[in-house]
């Protein structure tokens, strides 16, 4: 599709609901829609040349099927006016305008698409398609900073900086933006942090207090657990994917170890994971080959059955009444995000821009500026992934 032609797409979610809304935009915008509108009243022409701001109540379509309002919104990046259908919400009514629409001249596609085509700025529409994935008001905030141009107006003076030749500046821009790189790679994607050890040590009932509710059963037997079970938690603001494993021990019938093997995997694959440990039974403790842990000493209103000196500077809590899990969840925050942004920063808020930030800093640092400037050059143009691929 190009840019220059008139496109046509449902900014509203999928679904039945009492409104919905169809824009318009390119060229031919208001052409199209002017020619399927009927205004409610038969005094009222509709302009040649419409104003943003102007609205009109009538029916659309071929035989005007849907009582709609005609809307005109300002253009961000062209001439042409951006149209707008608020039209009824059922399946149906949208399915049935946006064909009509097509059978215009409209090339119909998704709302991600209508934005990287017309709204000027790759940065800009990356941005607004990564809003609408925001899992939590903080991460949301910041991605709200990068639609209203943070990051392009840092990318833009590191380049002024390489440019003037103040390599020491770009240098320091540079690190800053790659410092946010882990967060921006999570602010849609959640980070995953994972309760293991060995069974009956709480990992079940210690996930249930960090939710808040019981997603987990919990039950005296050894081996309840034998799935992963996942649990989405913002945690001091970030988003969190929490892991609930099957206990990791040597004596587990067939079915029992797949789900051990399943823990095994899950915890190395982790962002971090959370390694429990008993205070009234003998400790058993992680594999050594377990990278990112933090030791969680879990049921301490029974009396201890080993020094707890010797989990050192392990976190201390009762899930049975939440003793320590505040606590807990800070402790967790600090290791996934130990720098969050200020408001207002900077951030690279893609896999592919923390890369080529990353990417940047290497040739800076080796002195080949000529491919600094196109690794930068290509995060001002970021390429719209596909649907389905976030």
């Amino acid at each position: 599709m190009s840019e220059a032609e008139t496109h046509a797409a449902c900014l509203t979610p999928p679904g039945i609901s009492a409104l919905a809304v169809l824009a318009v935009r390119g060229p031919r915008a208001w052409q199209v829609a002017r020619s399927l509108f009927q205004p409610r009243s038969k005094s009222i022409t509709l302009p040649d040349e419409p104003r943003p701001g102007q609205f009109w109540l009538g029916r659309f379509g071929v035989g005007a099927v849907d009582d709609v309002v005609l809307a005109i919104k300002a253009a961000h990046s062209t001439e042409s006016p951006w149209v707008e259908i608020h039209c009824h919400g059922g399946r149906e009514v949208v399915r049935l305008l946006m064909e009509t629409l097509e059978a215009h001249g409209a090339r119909t596609c998704s709302w991600q698409q209508l934005e990287h085509f017309t709204a000027g700025d790759p940065l800009h529409a990356a941005a607004i398609a990564a809003l609408a994935e925001a899992k939590t008001v903080r991460t949301a905030a910041i991605l709200l900073d990068q639609a209203h141009g943070a990051f392009r107006r840092a990318v833009e003076s590191v380049l002024a900086s390489v440019q003037a030749g103040n390599l020491a500046s770009a240098e320091e821009q540079l690190a800053q933006l790659d410092r946010f790189s882990s967060i921006g790679r999570h602010l849609t994607t959640p980070w995953r942090v994972v309760a293991a050890g060995a069974p009956n040590v709480g990992k079940s009932s210690l996930a249930n207090a960090i939710a808040g509710y019981q997603r987990c059963i919990v039950a005296p037997s050894p081996g309840t657990t034998r799935d992963v079970v996942t649990t989405l938690v913002a945690i001091d603001g970030w988003p969190v994917e929490l892991a609930d494993t099957a206990g990791m021990r040597a004596e587990a019938e067939a079915l029992e170890a797949v789900g051990i093997r399943m823990a095994q995997d899950t915890a190395a694959a982790a962002d971090l994971c959370l390694w429990v440990l008993d205070s009234s039974v003998p400790a058993k403790w992680p594999d050594s080959s377990l990278e990112n842990m933090l030791l969680v000493v879990n049921k301490i209103d029974l009396p201890a059955a080993w020094d707890l000196q010797e989990a050192k500077n392990a976190l201390h809590v009762s899930a049975f009444n939440s003793t320590g899990v505040a606590e807990l969840c800070a402790a967790i925050a600090n290791r996934l995000a130990p720098n969050p942004p200020p408001t207002g920063s900077a951030v690279p808020f893609t896999f592919e821009l923390g890369d080529a930030i990353h990417k940047a800093r290497e040739c800076l640092r080796a002195g080949d500026l000529n491919r600094l400037a196109v690794a930068l050059g290509a995060t001002l143009e970021v390429p719209r992934r596909p649907e389905g691929d976030r």
